[in-house]
Parts: C-alpha cells; structure tokens; sequence
C-alpha cells in the first residue's frame, strides 16, 4: 500500500500552493492582532486620556497583571504544543491527519480573537478584566497551535524537495507579511476612520477585530481545502508514537537543539520588537497611533523586496548562511534604534526610518526560512529512523519556544511598567530596543553552531 501511494504522490500545483499559504496571513493576522493590539487595548500610553482596563502596578517586583496574563497564556500554548503533535502524528482519520486538525481549529481560533478584546468591565479599571484577558489568552493559543501545527508540518509533507519546501515557505511567509499588512497598516486606518465617525476608541478596535477575525476564518478554511492528504503529502508508514517517547527522541537530535536555542533568541527580540510597534510610533517618533502604519509599511514592504533576493540565496548557498546575515543585520539596526531613540528629532527621525527599512531583511529571513529549517530535520529524523513524527517536531520546538515569547512579553510589559511607557518618561520604550540587540547577537552566536550540512546528508 506504501508503495502504491508512492507512486501515486503529486505535486502540489504552483495554484494550490498559493491557495494554502493564504493560511498563513490569517493565522499571522489574527496572532498579531492580539501581539500588538492587546497591551495597548488595556494599557494605553497617557495621551489618549483613556482609563486602563487592567492594573498596571507591579507585585513582587516585576509581576504585572497583562504580564502574568501573557504568561498563563504561552504556559497553555507550550503544553498543548506536543500534545496536539502527538494526536497528529498518530491520527487516523480518513480525512487526514493533519487536516482533521485545521478543520475544527479555524473557527474557535477567529472566535476566541474577538473575546480577547471584549472583556466584561469596559469602563473601568479591574482585576476581572485581566483574569478575563489571561483565561481568553489561553483558549485562542489552544486553538491557535491546533492549527499551526498540523499546518507547518505540511511544509515537510507537502514539500517534496528542498527546492519546493524553500518555495512553499517563501508563499507562505509573503501571505505572512501580507497578514501583518493588514494589521499594522490597514487595520489602524480602519479604526481611524471609525474613530472619525464618532466611535469609542475601544468600540473601534472591537469592531475592526470582529471584521478581520471573519476574513481570516473564510482564509483559514481555504487553505484547509486547498490540499488532499491522500494525494500531495509524502506517504508515511502508519506507526502509534507515544507522545513522551517522541518528546524525547526529538530533543536528543543534537542539530535540532541547537537550532531552537537560536530561534529562542530570535523570537524573544521579535516579539519584543512586535509589541513595541505602537510605543514606538506614539512614544520615539512623537507621532500618532496610525504613524505606526508608517513603520511597519517600511519594515514590511522592504522585507517583501528582499524575499526574491532571500529565496535565490537560500538555494544558492544554504539557509544556514542567509540566517547568520541576517541576525547580524537585527543586532545592528535594533542598538541603532537605541541609540537614536533619545533625539528622534529632525534628520534622525529620517535616520531611523532608514534603519527600519534595512530591518526588513532580518524580517524576511525570520519568516522564509525558519519552518523549511525544521522541516528539513522532520524530513531527515524520518528518513534516519523511520519513524514518522514530524508534526513533534515543530510541538517540541514550540514548548521552549513560546516560554521564550510568553517571557518576552512579560519582559515588555516589565519594561514599560517600570521605566515608562509615555513621551514624558521613554526609558522603557527605549530599553526595548537594546533588548532586542542583546537577544539577536544571542541568536547568531546559537546559529554559528547548527551543523546544516549534517542535517541534509540524511536526506540524499
């Protein structure tokens, strides 16, 4: 029967792979939406003169309520990550092992948006607001990872050659950024416009979300149905993999452990970056919330020049290569952000709009060539072993990966509360940017070591 299926194996179409990476833009607006948007939903910078829905104070130290929600919401994030991989790797279902997953997952994860940004106090400050905002954290990155997962495995399944998966995933990432588009550029012009109409600041960002939370569940379903299992993934002998024993086979791959410290490093400077996005608009460059359209237009589109420029030199000399240049990229650009922060005044501010735009390379790199990587040791452990568990592969990573990002989060939030977060105090604004410098040398220092070499051997 193996055999058979083969034989039988096709390619997926240039149309269809097209068609799958609008999942992509969807899962990546809907996770963004509540990146960015949420600690300024809840604690908005002084001069929009809104009330906070959540304390702000810090306990013990460092602890803040959004912080400890943020957290609460990673720790659920990570622990379902290899229970979903192992449920995946080993489902039967006719209507495939990765798809059964996409399917039930697209709309609770549009639904549990929505309810992130509705919490029960609105008009004033409350610590139920932000036992709401951790419980609802947690059931969007529950059924944000029962999609994901499943989902990014199909780069290795979907993918037949090196060649095709460095293909697929620059699709994907470029729906990714067109994702991130439409939450940094188009949906603050959105709730401009309605804020212009008369509406409530807070009623404007709740409207804007229930909209892009239905795009993307219609984007979420269209890739789902954009690939049969049975026909486009790479056949698998059926085998039942205990989830702890999968767990532990994956961390033992030495290649695999190296990459994800580096990832870890770079995800923490990433998510620190992402958060700041509206501080950095309201609070660097002294302008208002939809300047924030302005910066991310730059990062972005310059990112999305640069994919031909990252795909053709993946392929040419290894993604391995192209990575290291751009997290030397990430740790220049993020000090010199820093440094300019203090006067981002006269021809600095044209300065620092510069950096933003050279930012876009390590912006390109991070989202074509991160998965294919993983994907690319899924591919090779199986090849080695024999042993199908691919969808591990990207749980195992997700476990030490989102405790990285739920700690970036709590580390922004930590920052901001601490140092300030408005024009007339920008210390913890600022302080973002030398984070993320930190992180990026942490991550090339981790990546100089991933032996890419040995890793593709296995899969000649």
């Amino acid at each position: 029967m193996s055999s058979k299926q083969r034989t039988t194996t096709l390619s997926l179409s240039p149309a269809r792979q097209t068609l799958f990476a609008l999942g992509s833009g969807a899962f990546t607006l809907l996770e963004r939406l509540v990146i960015i948007y949420v600690p300024f939903y809840f604690l908005p910078p002084a001069e929009y003169r809104v009330h906070n829905l959540v304390p702000d104070r810090t306990f013990l130290g460092f602890v803040t309520v959004m912080g400890a929600a943020l957290v609460a919401g990673r720790v659920f994030d990570g622990i379902a990550d290899p229970v979903i991989a192992a449920m995946s790797d080993n489902n039967r279902s006719r209507v495939g092992r990765r798809k059964l997953f996409l399917l039930l997952s697209a709309l609770p994860l549009a639904i549990f948006t929505i309810l992130v940004f509705s919490p029960p106090h609105l008009g004033q400050e409350s610590l139920l607001n932000g036992v709401w905002l951790g419980v609802m954290i947690c059931l969007f990155y529950i059924a944000f990872t029962a999609y994901v997962n499943p989902y990014l495995v199909l780069i290795s399944e979907l993918g037949h050659s090196d060649a095709m998966r460095i293909n697929l995933s620059t699709r994907i990432a470029f729906f990714g950024l067109l994702g991130m588009v439409a939450v940094t550029v188009l949906f603050p012009e959105i709730v401009s416009r309605l804020q212009e109409a008369g509406m409530e600041i807070r009623a404007s960002y709740r409207a804007a979300v229930m909209g892009f939370a239905a795009i993307s569940a219609i984007l979420l379903y269209s890739a789902t149905f954009s690939f049969d299992e049975r026909l486009h993934c790479t056949p698998h002998q059926p085998m039942r993999i205990g989830m702890w024993y999968s767990l532990k086979k994956t961390f033992a791959f030495r290649s695999f452990r190296i990459f994800i410290a580096g990832e870890m490093f770079l995800q923490f400077a990433m998510n620190i970056f992402t958060m700041g996005m509206m501080y950095y608009a309201v609070v660097i460059f002294l302008r208002g919330q939809s300047f924030m359209t302005v910066i991310a237009g730059i990062m972005i589109g310059s990112a999305l020049l640069t994919f031909p420029a990252v795909n053709l030199a993946a392929k040419r000399w290894g993604k391995k290569r192209v990575i290291l240049m751009g997290m030397v990229i990430l740790t220049i650009c993020s000090l010199s952000l820093f440094l300019l922060s203090f006067k981002m005044t006269g021809p600095y501010f044209y300065l620092g709009l510069i950096v933003l735009a050279l930012a876009g390379l390590p912006l390109a790199v991070l989202t074509i060539l991160i998965n294919p990587t993983i994907a690319e040791m899924a591919r090779a452990e199986a090849t080695r072993t024999g042993e199908a568990r691919e969808a591990m592969f990207f749980g195992a990573r997700a476990v030490p990966l989102k405790a990285t990002i739920a700690l970036a989060g709590a580390f922004f939030i930590f920052l901001i509360s601490s140092f300030g977060k408005d024009a007339a105090e920008p210390l913890g604004v600022q302080l973002s940017f030398l984070t993320v410098s930190i992180a990026g040398l942490g991550a090339l220092l981790c990546f100089l070591r991933y032996p890419e070499e040995e890793v593709q051997k296995h899969l000649h």
